[in-house]
């Protein structure tokens, strides 16, 4: 094949050349990023599609980690005074972050790009032209995706794991082109507070504030709203007050634990749904009958990250392992966070998927939940939990206590004290007296992972009191093996 010299003085083939070529032809139209919204007609290229064998790469929008790291990433560059102000910005803050950039601007701003990385950040895929890509057919968005990494390896020395489209969504289209070409896959985020609206720093962080949890990831746009350099000395400072660290999209992705489909976890099945569940005996634990001053302290429903390791930094500090009821529905949005309460030593069972009364569901519908609930816990766990299912209320009767016992829920978990946490018209004081007031060896304690509650305020000095009392704390599936090994003896 005949070679020539390229716009670089460097010798390249034919094929190097048609790209080449192409980036001229668009880099004459003056595309890229700015603060105008702008249209790009689809690449128009005679580059070799490979056809997709329909298999789609995944989708990133968070990540199931267990350590307080958040990714920041940004679309686009904007001019070179906005991104070194913003450069700047993430240096003084000690901030790495992630930036999908369009190739045509790699092409037109390589030293620019080529400082990015050299300040620890990363540069990942923004798509040649940087369209909207929900239109374009396979064969355009695989030549947008295609012509880009042929950028990176021509200009930046690698090519890219990952793409994020213009407005941050995936499309099936860009799911099969970067399956075919053998990339990690798509990025959209858990957090895009939509700079384009032009809200002011403390407007953005406000939004980030109200879903941010560990595995985020965060969209800003470099382009459109100047306002995004103010909120990284806003996000630096939030850091430090929570725990959290913002880095870049592989540090953060790299560290996630679920690995295993749901399939491959011994005992995903392990709960099935039985429409012969007449005869069924089920086993309904509320209280050890002992004289020994022990008492367990359980906890129902779900929370934000915050208040979850608020509750867990409190059973840490006075050394005080307990039994979650967790909701599987919960569970499903934020995985990580089971996981990390049965890492911090606790156990974890199930309080339904929807968290209705089960006195009022059809058999059907009631063994489906239950199914559901056992699956999420299963999947954030990558194993499986305890086998034990708490209603909602604690309301349960005997045929609905059968329902859930015929789908291999080995024990309806209750409670004989109820601190009545979740109820805002009480004080710290009612719940503290409720609770004390009703202690008594082998009882067990409900209390909730609730936001907005007192539980925060009011636990600490409930086991200080426990403790001074000389209880000793027990997690339930100790009680109700105990229980269970009884019978069978």
């Amino acid at each position: 094949m005949k070679n020539i010299t390229n716009c670089k003085g460097n010798f390249v083939d034919m094929r190097q050349l048609k790209i080449c070529s192409l980036l001229f032809i668009l880099l004459l139209t003056g595309c890229q990023t700015s603060n105008e919204d702008h249209q790009v007609n689809p690449v128009d290229s005679t580059i070799e599609i490979k056809e997709h064998d329909g298999t789609m790469s995944t989708v990133y929008s968070h990540a199931s980690i267990l350590d307080q790291k958040v990714a920041i990433t940004f679309n686009g560059l904007a001019d070179m005074e906005t991104m070194q102000k913003l450069l700047k910005a993430l240096d003084q803050s000690n901030m790495k972050a992630t930036f999908f950039v369009e190739g045509m601007r790699i092409a037109q701003d390589p030293d620019l790009v080529k400082d990015i990385l050299a300040r620890g950040h990363e540069v990942e895929n923004g798509t040649l032209t940087f369209p909207e890509m929900a239109d374009l057919s396979y064969e355009e968005t695989y030549k947008e995706i295609f012509l880009a990494n042929e950028v990176f390896k021509e200009q930046l020395g690698y090519s890219p794991k990952y793409v994020r489209s213009r407005s941050g969504d995936s499309t099936d289209n860009m799911r099969l082109a970067t399956k075919t070409l053998n990339m990690k896959g798509v990025v959209e985020s858990s957090i895009n507070p939509k700079d384009r609206n032009m809200q002011s720093a403390e407007e953005i962080m406000d939004y980030i504030h109200r879903f941010i949890n560990s595995g985020s990831i965060i969209h800003l746009n470099t382009y459109i709203n100047p306002a995004v350099i103010d909120v990284i000395p806003l996000l630096s400072q939030y850091g430090k007050e929570k725990g959290y660290v913002f880095t870049t999209l592989t540090e953060v992705l790299d560290e996630q634990y679920i690995a295993k489909p749901l399939e491959e976890i011994e005992g995903y099945d392990a709960i099935k749904i039985n429409p012969d569940y007449q005869n069924v005996k089920p086993n309904i634990f509320y209280r050890k009958n002992t004289t020994k001053k022990e008492i367990s302290l359980s906890f129902d429903d779900w929370a934000s990250e915050e208040r979850i390791k608020e509750i867990l930094d409190i059973l840490d500090k006075y050394h005080v392992k307990s039994t979650f009821f967790l909701i599987g529905k919960g569970v499903e949005k934020d995985p990580q966070l089971a996981r990390l309460i049965v890492n911090r030593g606790h156990e974890v069972a199930s309080h339904s998927y929807n968290h209705l009364d089960v006195t009022t569901m059809t058999p059907e519908e009631l063994q489906e939940d239950v199914v559901m609930a056992h699956k999420a816990l299963t999947y954030a766990l990558q194993e499986k939990p305890l086998l034990y299912f708490r209603p909602n209320k604690g309301v349960i009767n005997e045929e609905s206590a059968k329902i859930i016992a015929a789908t291999g829920v080995t024990s309806i978990a209750m409670y004989d004290i109820a601190s009545f946490d979740w109820n805002l018209e009480l004080s710290a004081q009612d719940i503290y007296n409720r609770v004390i007031s009703r202690a008594a060896p082998g009882k067990v304690i409900v209390m909730h992972i609730l936001d907005g509650t007192k539980t925060v305020e009011v636990l600490p000095s409930i086991i200080e009191k426990l403790q001074k009392d000389g209880y000793s704390f027990s997690k339930m599936s100790t009680w109700i093996e105990e229980d269970s090994n009884k019978k069978v003896n």
